[in-house]
């Protein structure tokens, strides 16, 4: 590109009929006063069994882990470093970065469609139940969307200037959002498609600038790269297993049906019937808007990967959350013009907006309202653990088991997190790559052991294959119910195992 104003006028929003000077602190008082909120909300909601297990990581600091990179296992480090092993310790990096990617998306919007489009899509965000839930819980998801959004404003930084240097800094985004989740190296595929079809920017593709792009993407990757070649690549094996692939493909219908209603669940129904057909008519009626392109390229083809796979095994609802960041501009920019067009349709606006701040809302009061046993379902993720804890403590002091095995990951980080010493605890022998890398146990004649077992049998006495094996005997010793504010969550055992 020769000039700036050349480069600029595919992406300039349209003249404002009206200067908005009061919408940045708009924008930045929403983002404060939710953020606020969502700080002291993480100290009342307990801890999910995946932020305890990744909790777990950041006691084993390392270049890569089983199945996802290690950006969750430092940020979590970092935040314990500095307020101790707690619920506010481990998610209040969390709660800033999701501050941060809600920036990033009224940021976006304002330099694609100017003020109001910022404003509203930073509100939409705000309101979606998988964003405003996911703001609060520490997972890998967190980072993942935050790279992903801020990489997008990066690239059209790139775009507008050409300057190596922000290419650099782009390749560097995405490679912090792939060391946080392996979904963000699809964006280099989202960034090569708009580059193919964007004609004004076509020179991007193979230049000095994409190399760089791709040195810095490559240079980021090393600790992934390193960490598997020291263990035999076990990423490949995770990758292959999360594709549903493991067996062979077939086309499943309801596995489909289910990905894609889980998906609209998760943006509340009306706003996500709303945004698929705001991109798929933008894409459409504005395919020659490059802004419309521009989006288009970070929103369909990772709803496209996941979809694809879904033919066969349903994905999880969280996995395409990245692109959503750019779904949120596009529902704006359709319907705002639709309801510019005929009025009558502002009222099916509101009431989308209306159903996904009532979710939100009702998401966030669960954990304090009494609810029937049949509808714990929906809060014991994170209840009970405490009880659950005692229960082990009572336990293992009782009958002297200075060894403790789980038989999930989730039971295993729950109780080492709950317990006041952390005590180290085990999964069977070869049960679990990860525990399998931090040292298995070590079985002695007298081995002593206390097993936590969420796999309820119609035999309380039956046990495992690999753990009958290994001991002599065992001896159910607990049979309970973990309880929150006398509820009913979970249903557990302990068994005594013995080699004697």
């Amino acid at each position: 590109m020769t000039s700036t104003s050349s480069q600029l006028t595919p992406f300039a929003p349209p003249p404002a009929a009206e200067t908005r000077t009061n919408t940045l602190a708009t924008a930045i008082s929403l983002l404060a006063v939710a953020t606020v909120f969502r700080l002291w909300y993480a100290t009342q909601l307990g801890l999910a069994a995946d932020e305890t297990y990744y909790w777990m990581w950041s006691r084993h600091l390392a270049a890569s882990y089983t199945d996802k990179g290690p950006v969750i296992a430092w940020l979590i480090a970092a935040g314990t470093w500095l307020f101790g092993d707690t619920a506010f310790g481990i998610r209040w990096l969390g709660v800033l970065i999701s501050a941060g990617t809600g920036w990033q998306i009224f940021r976006l919007a304002r330099r694609l469609y100017g003020d109001h489009i910022a404003i509203w899509s930073l509100l939409v965000a705000s309101v979606i139940p998988l964003f405003a839930v996911g703001s609060i819980i520490m997972t890998i998801d967190t980072p993942s969307v935050f790279c992903w959004v801020w990489a997008t404003n990066v690239f059209l930084t790139a775009l507008e200037t050409g300057k190596v240097r922000h290419w650099a800094g782009l390749g560097l985004v995405i490679g912090v959002g792939f060391l946080a989740k392996f979904t963000n190296g699809v964006q280099l595929g989202c960034l090569a498609l708009f580059l193919l079809w964007s004609a004004p920017h076509r020179r991007f593709l193979f230049s000095r600038q994409s190399v760089v792009l791709g040195l810095t993407f490559a240079l980021c990757s090393l600790p992934i790269l390193w960490w598997n070649m020291q263990v035999g690549w076990l990423h490949a094996a995770a990758l292959h297993s999360r594709s549903g692939l493991e067996n062979s493909f077939r086309i499943r219908p309801m596995q489909l049906l289910r990905f894609l209603g889980e998906e609209v669940g998760v943006l509340s129904p009306l706003l996500g019937l709303g945004m698929a057909v705001a991109a798929v008519g933008l894409l459409f009626r504005r395919h020659r808007d490059e802004r419309v392109r521009f989006l288009s390229c970070q929103f369909f083809p990772l709803f496209a990967i996941f979809t694809f796979f879904s033919l066969s095994t349903a994905g999880k609802s969280n996995w395409p959350a990245p692109a959503l960041t750019a779904g949120v501009v596009l529902l704006v920019v359709f319907w705002r013009d639709v309801a510019q067009r005929r009025p009558g349709w502002r009222w099916a606006v509101y009431a989308a907006l209306g159903m996904a701040m009532a979710m939100t809302v009702a998401l966030h009061a669960l954990p304090f309202v009494p609810l029937p046993k049949k509808l714990s379902v929906l809060t014991k993720r994170s209840q009970g653990w405490e009880d659950l804890a005692a229960h082990v403590d009572r336990a293992r002091k009782l009958y002297d088991t200075p060894l403790l095995i789980a038989n999930h990951y989730s039971q295993a980080s729950l109780v080492q997190f709950h317990l006041p010493d952390h005590p180290k605890i085990y999964q069977p022998t070869g049960w679990h790559p990860q525990f399998k890398l931090w040292g298995e146990y070590q079985l002695k004649p007298g081995t002593r052991a206390l097993f936590i077992s969420d796999n309820i049998k119609a035999d309380p006495n039956e046990l495992d294959h690999p753990l009958q094996q290994e001991f002599i005997s065992a001896k159910l010793v607990d049979d309970f119910w973990t309880e929150y504010k006398g509820r009913p969550m979970t249903h557990l055992r302990l068994y005594l195992l013995t080699r004697d």
